[in-house]
């Protein structure tokens, strides 16, 4: 990583942003406020009132936007009275320390390999090449301090208090519910773990401090980053302060008797002075002082990256499935790669066991893209100068396209979709003709016999609901031959037939080469079996069926008991016990298998 900036000066040339909490304003930050006024009674300082009340829909990237509008005005209203800001401190509370890091990385300007989302690349100096200009203060902020910041987002665990638990979960579900009902989601479910404002914010952060270290120091980037932990912070669990994207990059300082509200009550009689202490030393001291008073916030310190890897391949399971054939095709991918001269890395992570019925749930689906890409995150922060590629089924090829349409930093070089629950229309022509591309190449393999895609993901396409699809049955539809997208018709099996072990050498050679040939070792056929064909051409006939079926079977329960039993108490005992037992039975079937 680069190196830090010296501390930053006291003078009228200062100006420090503050940015309060979700469901606060700036009236909470009072203390902070006037901890700054005391030290640098010279600087500028604004503390702009956020809309994130606890109800609001407001999107953080415009947020963003509006603060990036309001740091321009004050520069230029400076530039003008001839008395330039040379040093922009940005200061961030919990919602506000992640909104202060946003800031810094869009006012420092667009990379390839991260680009902005639209709502912040609408106003701004642009490049030649039509991207995002890094702001011409960027180069003066100096320091972030950051407190009580989600670094990796917010999630429900058991660092939670148990009053706090209850409430948070319900608040979710509530988020859930308001994006299902309105399509727009609440403020606070942006900063979720792995939701598209935090990744992508992870992700951009990774690619300006790789831009800062290729161009020098004197290139945005390069700021101080400063983060005060509650030493009892019962909201952020101590592995979501820290972020594989900032590695030994932050400095973090421990906050006495402080939790994730109160370390910014700097004027309370008993523990005030201390913590004001520590948020001095954050916003003005030296950098050996700051290195002298860190702290690791963690059993462990921080990793390395890996620098030498050039190539990484997510293998990721499906639904029903434990994943434990994903280590199996990884390691064939190794022995493929073997000969080649980059190193290879695999990443195998298994999001548990995922049954049908919560497959069928799009906020189900959503939490395990979140998933997804917060171990591509991860990934990309532990690898930084590898390209990654992705093996998929079922579910896994459903991530990796929900994750391609809704992060704009995701990419991926060479796509492997087995057993694909994806559209059939799915727009890869706009992944693979990106400059730079989004996404290599594909190969996608249709089964000839995978009963799971014709009769459920494909009855949603059918009748145009939600976002799955029969890819894995039908393939994708493609009017004219696509560069970059293949697909193999039919591998003989069904669900699971491109991830058996006689078609591990073609998806390993795919994926180190970018091509591969199908041979006679491979179970190819011609047609697709007609038993999943014709009554995939209309699947609701097929959930008519299964509906009748349940119907059928609880009904000659019914007439057993009634032939067993005398009419009476005892049979209206057993019937109400059996009803019981079967739709124990039938939600075991749909939660479980």
């Amino acid at each position: 990583m680069s190196a830090v900036k010296s501390s930053p000066v006291h003078g009228p040339d200062t100006l420090v942003v503050v940015l309060h909490a979700y469901t606060q304003t700036p009236r909470h930050l009072s203390a902070v406020r006037a901890a700054v006024a005391h030290e640098w009674p010279k600087a500028r300082l604004v503390c702009p009132e956020l809309p994130l009340s606890l109800l609001s829909v407001a999107d953080p990237n415009e947020i963003v936007a509006g603060l990036l509008d309001t740091i321009d005005a004050e520069t230029a209203a400076a530039e003008r009275a001839h008395a330039p800001i040379t040093n922009i401190v940005l200061v961030g509370h919990s919602f506000g320390a992640l909104l202060a890091r946003k800031l810094y990385v869009i006012a420092c300007g667009e990379t390839p390999e991260a680009p902005f989302e639209p709502a912040l690349t609408s106003r701004g100096p642009k490049t030649p090449s039509g991207r995002l200009a890094a702001r011409p203060w960027a180069v003066h902020v100096s320091r972030l301090v950051l407190l009580a910041g989600m670094n990796r987002g917010w999630r429900i665990t058991h660092h939670l208090g148990i009053a706090k638990a209850p409430v948070w979960t319900l608040g979710a579900a509530f988020g859930h519910l308001v994006r299902l009902i309105s399509g727009r989601t609440l403020a606070i479910s942006t900063i979720r773990r792995g939701a598209e404002f935090i990744t992508q914010l992870r992700i951009q952060w990774i690619r300006m401090r790789q831009a800062h270290q290729r161009a020098g120091s004197d290139a945005p980037g390069g700021a101080t980053t400063v983060q005060l932990l509650g030493s009892r912070d019962d909201m952020v669990a101590p592995e979501d302060n820290i972020d594989l994207v900032s590695g030994g990059d932050f400095i973090y300082l421990d906050v006495p008797c402080s939790g994730h509200a109160d370390v910014i009550e700097l004027d309370d009689p008993a523990h005030g002075p201390a913590r004001k202490a520590v948020f001095v030393l954050a916003l003005g001291g030296s950098i050996e002082a700051l290195r002298k008073a860190s702290v690791v916030p963690s059993d462990e310190a921080f990793s390395t990256p890996d620098e030498r890897t050039r190539k990484v391949v997510f293998v990721i399971h499906g639904i029903r499935d434990v994943g434990y054939w994903t280590h199996k095709i990884a390691r064939r991918i190794r022995q493929r790669a073997a000969d080649a001269a980059e190193t290879w890395a695999t990443e195998t992570s298994s999001y548990g066991y995922f049954p049908m019925l919560p497959f069928l749930f799009p906020w189900y689906r959503r939490q395990k893209v979140e998933w997804l890409m917060d171990q591509y995150a991860e990934a990309l922060a532990r690898y930084p100068n590898a390209a990654f590629s992705y093996v998929g089924h079922s579910n896994g090829t459903y991530l990796l396209a929900k994750a391609l349409e809704l992060y704009p930093c995701c990419r991926f070089e060479h796509v492997v979709f087995a057993g694909s629950v994806v559209r059939t229309t799915y727009d890869w022509g706009t992944l693979l003709a990106s400059d730079p591309p989004r996404v290599k190449a594909v190969l996608n393999f249709v089964a000839s016999g995978d009963w799971v895609v014709a009769f459920f993901p494909r009855f949603f396409e059918f009748l145009k609901l939600q976002d799955l699809g029969s890819a894995g049955h039908d393939g994708f539809a493609v009017s004219r031959p696509q560069p970059g997208l293949y697909q193999v018709k039919y591998v003989s099996g069904g669900h699971a037939a491109a991830i058996q072990e006689s078609m591990w050498d073609l998806i390993a050679d795919f994926v180190v080469n970018g091509h591969a040939e199908v041979t006679d070792t491979q179970p190819v056929q011609q047609r697709r079996s007609p038993l999943v064909a014709l009554p995939g051409r209309f699947p609701p006939a097929v959930w008519a069926f299964i509906l009748a079926l349940v119907w059928c079977i609880w009904t000659l329960i019914e007439c057993l008991i009634q032939a067993v039993l005398p009419q009476g108490s005892m049979r209206a005992f057993a019937t109400g016990f059996a009803l019981a037992a079967y739709l124990v039975l039938l939600w075991m079937a749909v939660t479980r298998v």
